[in-house]
């Protein structure tokens, strides 16, 4: 960081060496002219040239999957709206405003009406990501709220457009750094959305297996039985004291009242209610208790939530009560959430244009289910494991959308500044042992969920990617069974890791584990403050080995060091020579693989970026 003097500009306050200009003297805005005439009936379902409209954006990017195509006369027709990597898109009807970056495309592609693609005139002035950014800032958020203000406007005109001020620093590197800074938490967000759906399916798979007796669990083999709902569970409906506005009280001793918006669509529990009534109510309701569930009947249509507080239900709502002597709640809560449930709801409701259930509907649902309430519970039990895995990952999700948020707020006003160097020269040997500790909880972040990760393959990412992001930690490698390695450093790494609530290291079965805690996740700031310059190299090593195993990474860490060490020799060697180094200048235990391997491995090395860099060594 470094200290920053502001000046007061039309949009407010910013940094000295940063400028405010309108974004047509710094960008070329384009869009299909209405006069072309495209409609909807020249969508095609596939084709060579994609369609981008204003529904095909997705959380900055472009879903390409749901894009549409056009004829290659319609593409051709106009040459300044043809899609390329780099572009910023903008929507400009409907929900105006929303923003796509373009960091990679299918094929030829080109607009529809609805969306602008705004490119800088000169590259070496505005960096085409940090420029995407700008338009997901508060800057740009601000600039379409006073546009739309007390109007129904839903277009985006270029009149106005004109107008925005491009808020940036006057050194292209620092909007290269922002840039890159945002798009690491970003890329992290988008790999944690994929990791949830892939749960999330998983989840799906097995209930499909567990709920409907395809897959026994080991030990159970006593019979399922289908019966009516209402065979063994008293199903009713609430009630209202009316008008109700009499009834609302903020005594402590009111009774919960339960409303639909006091309980997100995908909770469980049901745990508090923003309004409590007085208990003269209690004879026009329906009281209901901890451990009951309810269902709407009609919002969120048949979504059972348990309830974790005992209150009062208005006739929205219906309650699922005395279940316990045939079914485990747990288990009862995730068949009523399968689709076994939900397709006999739905066919309960056809010909209708409204949906809703009442008693009687829920009473007759038929449930398939383990006459051993032990079973029912091992079942729940597998269900709501999964349950707690999603959870853990949603939440460090919107954890790292409240630290992008912050980013964003922090970065693209000039209020924290990414310096140029990524480690500076002088630095403490505290402030090294604290930057080494926030560099290995980055690894930590993105590898501890992957099976192969553990003490061994943390020492061997942690040399690799400070051999090949050049940069000085502190760390001092000698040769191993395992590769180069450095014991001290791990063990302080590990203690500042734990020190900062970030990750704890336990022993396993299988080996040591790197467990999240608490603050896991709070070292992005520091990470993105002194490494931003380096990420792109970072990322591509994380990729790269994410899922190989120990001994590849083992291979890939011994060549380089073994390589890395002929080359500071200053005398000419041959691949035969690193393999010689490796296979008799080291351990034993690296004879236990082929040389013929290790050749192979080199020149992937050399394919794939990862051999040292010799100018580096050159005198």
């Amino acid at each position: 960081m470094k200290e920053t003097k502001f000046k007061d500009t039309e949009v407010g306050r910013i940094p000295e060496d940063w400028e405010a200009t309108r974004i047509d003297k710094l960008c070329c805005l384009k869009a299909r002219i209405g006069w072309q005439g495209l409609t909807t009936g020249e969508y095609l379902p596939q084709g060579d040239y994609v369609l981008v409209t204003g529904t095909d954006f997705n959380d900055g990017y472009i879903d390409w999957k749901n894009c549409y195509y056009v004829s290659k006369w319609r593409y051709d027709q106009d040459i300044n709206i043809q899609i390329k990597e780099g572009d910023v898109l903008i929507s400009k009807d409907g929900t105006i405003g929303k923003v796509a970056f373009l960091d990679s495309i299918p094929g030829p592609g080109t607009l529809n009406s609805g969306v602008f693609v705004v490119r800088p005139k000169q590259d070496n002035v505005m960096n085409k990501a940090y420029l995407s950014w700008i338009f997901k800032s508060i800057w740009f958020k601000s600039f379409i709220d006073q546009l739309t203000a007390g109007s129904t406007i839903n277009h985006l005109y270029q009149k106005d457009f004109v107008k925005f001020q491009l808020v940036y620093p006057n050194d292209i590197s620092e909007q290269s750094r922002i840039a890159t800074a945002l798009s690491a938490i970003d890329n992290l967000i988008s790999e944690l959305g994929k990791l949830i759906d892939k749960k999330r399916a998983i989840k799906q798979g097995a209930m499909q297996q567990l709920l409907t007796g395809k897959k026994r669990l080991k030990g159970f083999n006593e019979p399922w039985v289908e019966k009516k709902l209402g065979e063994d569970a008293l199903i009713l409906r609430g009630g209202s004291p009316r008008p109700i506005e009499d009834y609302i009280t903020d005594s402590q001793d009111g009774l919960n009242w339960i409303k639909i918006g006091d309980v997100k669509p995908n909770d469980k529990y049901f745990r508090k209610t923003a309004e409590k009534i007085k208990k003269e109510g209690l004879n026009k309701t329906r009281q209901v208790k901890k451990g009951d569930f309810i269902l709407s009947n009609s919002m969120s249509f048949g979504r059972p939530y348990i309830l974790d507080i005992d209150g009062c239900i208005h006739d929205g709502w219906l309650v699922i009560q005395d279940y316990q002597e045939t079914y485990d709640m747990l288990f009862l809560y995730y068949i009523l959430c399968s689709d076994a449930v939900m397709n006999q709801y739905a066919s309960m409701a056809a010909g209708s244009s409204v949906q809703n259930l009442n008693k009687e509907k829920v009473a007759n649902v038929l449930l398939y289910a383990p006459s051993s309430l032990k079973e029912q519970s091992a079942i729940a039990k597998v269900l709501s494991s999964m349950d707690e895995e999603i959870s853990f990952l949603e939440a460090k999700r919107e954890k790292y959308n409240a630290i992008k948020q912050g980013m964003m707020q922090q970065l693209l006003t000039g209020k924290i500044r990414l310096v140029e160097t990524a480690v500076k020269p002088n630095a403490t040997s505290a402030n090294v042992h604290f930057r080494r500790s926030v560099w290995a909880a980055e690894i930590a972040e993105r590898l501890y969920e992957e099976p192969t990760f553990g003490h061994v393959k943390m020492e061997k990412i942690l040399f690799l990617t400070e051999r090949l992001c050049h940069i000085d930690i502190g760390s001092h490698y000698h040769r191993d069974a395992a590769g180069p390695y450095d014991n001290n450093a791990l063990r302080s790494i590990d203690s500042q890791l734990k020190k900062q609530k970030w990750f704890e290291v336990q022993r396993t079965e299988k080996g040591y584990r790197y467990v999240p805690m608490r603050n896991c996740g709070k070292h992005k700031t520091y990470f993105n403050r002194y490494y931003s310059g380096i990420v792109p190299m970072f990322d591509k090593i994380i990729n790269t080995f994410k899922t190989q195993n120990t001994e590849r990474c083992e291979i890939v860490a011994t060549l380089y060091s073994a390589w890395e060490d002929l080359l500071h020799s200053n005398k000419s060697f041959t691949d035969a020579d690193i393999v010689n180094e490796v296979l008799n200048n080291w351990h034993e235990s690296k004879k236990r693989i082929s040389q013929d391997r290790w050749l192979k491995a080199i020149q992937w090395m050399r394919d794939n970026g990862f051999a040292p860099d010799m100018s580096v060594y050159m005198k």
